[in-house]
Parts: structure tokens; C-alpha cells; sequence
């Protein structure tokens, strides 16, 4: 390993983020080929159906490729799907040497492109960086092996943990620059996920409006009786709209929404069936993104992999509550960084073996 290796190793993760919300249930890939010191080709995964990265960068590179350095985010593979095998498209090109981070953890890569390429003679290092490699595909590494999304939790709230004023004095806890990072974040998921009481009581739209997207993620509500009101703006703006109930009545009642039927339990939908039912639907990722009875619900099974708190440096006294149940104290792997006057703490793998 040396420092030119993870200069364009970062580049290549750099070139797949530029497929941030594109590609799912695909992961994100991106490569370049370099040839004495200068990268002559690169390029970029844009999405299911697309050439793989492997492909667009070695295109570019042209004659240049042969006797280069390939230099990819992750493992090539080697076996037909959409498009052909990148591992004969780089033995073609002349390529003698592929750096890569990790493995792909698809059963029908993990390892068979190393091992193709290096029988083709063509020298292969692989672990570089591989734990930046790991977050750059967070979402399609949980989904591959486990067929369940990754599970975002955000929520905004107060120094005091309030994250709604009953009153509705105050309709917005974090400031705007807050909102535009949460708008980027949605860009990315693949769907939404909010309790019928948020629904009920905010009326959210749960759109992309302050970032740059070519889609709208799907809206997926948790409502066992079927209280989502049919003039809701979630069925008024852009975003497919799943409702997950109990109620028989519910494809009646909601003809422009997906139905997902499950039993309800004391008036609850468990959670682990419903993302067992996402990944089913192969979606990758979700953002929760309330209400108070929700967030305690996934805490409660386990199933958040990553936290996004917002909080705002202020105070309401009384309130609706991030949580309102009794938790086992639990250190976090967490983060903190300013956005406006607001203060984001980022936490990982919280209750529950994520």
C-alpha cells in the first residue's frame, strides 16, 4: 500500500457518490484507470441497466489502458446480469494490476472477480481503505447479505429531547439549513417511513424539495386502522405512497396507495416484518422519520443502524418526547458537527446487533 494507491482509491469513491440516490438496489461504484502517475479514464455506476463503472472507465482510458493500473470501489464482477462480467472486460483491455478496497459481499461475487483476474495473471491488491469503502455502501451492504434495508433514524428536537410542542406554537424545532441537509439526506434513501400520528398531526408532504433529485422516495406509513386521511399531502405531491395496515378496507379507501396487509398486535405492526416486507420489495434504505411512538418502536427491536439527531441549542419545557420508554443505557459510537445554529450528533449500531 502506498499514499498514490489511497489518493485514487478516494477518487473512485468520490466518482460513485455522484450516483448518491441512483442506483439501489445496486451499489454504488466508482473507478479509474491510471497509467504513469495520471489518471486516463474514469468513471462511474448511473444506475440499474448502466454500463458498471469498470466499463465507462477503461472505455475512456481506450489504447492507454493496457500495461495500467485499475482502480475500483469495489470488487469487479464476474458473472452476468444486466450487463456483462467487468472481470473479461478488464482481462480485454491489457489492465496488468486492480487496486479495490473489499470484497463484494454479493454471493454471486464475494471473491470469484479476484480470483478470475488474478488466474489471468493480472496482480490484484484488495483492502485498502476498506472501512471507508464499507460506509461509501452502507445501504447495499446490509441489504445483500440480510435482505432487509438499512434503517435510518432522524429526528429534530430540543435541548430538553421535545421534538413536537403540543401547542402548535412552534412548527419548526431546527433551523433551515437543517432542512436542506435533511432534503439531501432523503435525496438518498430509497423510502420514508413516518407513524399515521405524524400523518395526523403535521400533515407532512415527505418530499425532495431542497436538494437535487431524479426521484421522489417512497412514502411507506405505519397505520394499523387506517386513519391516514385520503386528503393527506402525502398522496398530493411527488413519492409513491404505501400504507401498512391491518385494515381490509384499506385498498377500498386508498386506491392511489400500495397496500401492505399485516395482523396487528395490541394496535402494533411488528417492525421486523415490515422490513423484512422492504427488502422483499427490494428496498435498500429507510429514513424514519417520526413520531415518538415510531422511533420507540425501532429502538425497541433493534433494527436502527445509524441515528441522525438534530438538535436545536434551545428549550420548550413541555412537548412531545424523542422517546417516552425505558432503555438500557447504551454508549454511542457517535459524532457531533454544527449545521447553522443547530447541532447534529450521528450515532451507529444501537441496541440490536446491526
Amino acid at each position: 500500500m502506498n499514499k498514490l494507491d489511497e489518493y485514487f482509491l478516494k477518487e473512485t469513491f468520490n466518482l460513485a457518490r455522484k450516483a448518491e440516490g441512483m442506483v439501489s438496489p445496486n451499489p454504488l461504484v466508482g473507478a479509474c484507470v491510471v497509467k504513469e502517475g495520471a489518471i486516463v479514464g474514469k468513471g462511474y455506476h448511473k444506475g440499474v441497466g448502466n454500463p458498471h463503472a469498470e466499463f465507462e472507465a477503461i472505455k475512456e482510458a481506450g489504447n492507454k489502458a493496457k500495461g495500467a493500473t485499475l482502480y475500483v470501489s469495489l470488487e469487479p464482477c464476474a458473472h452476468y446480469g444486466n450487463t456483462p462480467p467487468c472481470t473479461e472486460i478488464i482481462e480485454s483491455s491489457g489492465i496488468d494490476r486492480v487496486v479495490a478496497p473489499m470484497k463484494d459481499s454479493n454471493p454471486l461475487v464475494n471473491g470469484k472477480g479476484f480470483k478470475y483476474l488474478k488466474s489471468k495473471g493480472i496482480r490484484v491488491d484488495v483492502g485498502i481503505l476498506e472501512e471507508e469503502a464499507r460506509n461509501l455502501n452502507s445501504f447495499y451492504l446490509k441489504y445483500i447479505t440480510t435482505k432487509i434495508p438499512y434503517v435510518i433514524l432522524k429526528a429534530a428536537m430540543t435541548l430538553d429531547g421535545r421534538i413536537a410542542d403540543p401547542g402548535r406554537e412552534i412548527f419548526k424545532i431546527t433551523g433551515t439549513l437543517s432542512h436542506k441537509e435533511v432534503h439531501h439526506l432523503r435525496s438518498k434513501v430509497d423510502a420514508l417511513l413516518v407513524g399515521v400520528g405524524t400523518v395526523l398531526i403535521d400533515d407532512p408532504g415527505l418530499t425532495v424539495r431542497l436538494a437535487k433529485s431524479i426521484k421522489q422516495p417512497y412514502k411507506i406509513i405505519i397505520d394499523p386502522h387506517g386513519r391516514t386521511p385520503v386528503n393527506a399531502r402525502i398522496f398530493e405531491e411527488g413519492g409513491k405512497v404505501i400504507i401498512v395496515t391491518a385494515d381490509k378496507k384499506a385498498e377500498e379507501k386508498y386506491p392511489n396507495a400500495r397496500i401492505w396487509f399485516f395482523k396487528e398486535n395490541g394496535g402494533l405492526i411488528y417492525i421486523k416484518d415490515i422490513l423484512k416486507r422492504a427488502g422483499e420489495e427490494k428496498i435498500t434504505s429507510i429514513m424514519v422519520e417520526g413520531g415518538s411512538e415510531t422511533f420507540t418502536q425501532f429502538i425497541k427491536a433493534g433494527e436502527v443502524n445509524k441515528y441522525l439527531l438534530f438538535f436545536s441549542p434551545s428549550f420548550i419545557g413541555k412537548g412531545v418526547p424523542f422517546i417516552d420508554y425505558p432503555l438500557k443505557r447504551v454508549f454511542l459510537d457517535a459524532s457531533v458537527r454544527k449545521i447553522g445554529e443547530d447541532i447534529l450528533i450521528e450515532a451507529y449500531n444501537v441496541y440490536g446487533n446491526n
